[in-house]
């Protein structure tokens, strides 16, 4: 139950950040949203590698 609750609370809160999405950006300027955007891609990047060598690695071990 604590699970599914979460869960809504989550839904509920990415409900509210995409629906008032544009007040947000508005005062911060585009620079600002290009920065954001760049950083998320790189932490997004960094996450896929760690999985990547993580898997790897698993799977090498497996082998032994």
């Amino acid at each position: 139950m604590i699970t599914v609750g979460s869960f809504g609370f989550i839904c509920l809160i990415s409900y509210v950040f995409f629906v008032s999405g544009q007040k947000l950006i508005s005062p911060s300027g585009d620079n600002a949203v290009n920065a954001i955007t760049k950083m998320m891609g790189l932490i997004l990047a960094v996450i896929g590698m760690q999985m990547f060598i993580e898997g790897v690695y698993d799977a090498i071990q497996s082998f032994k």
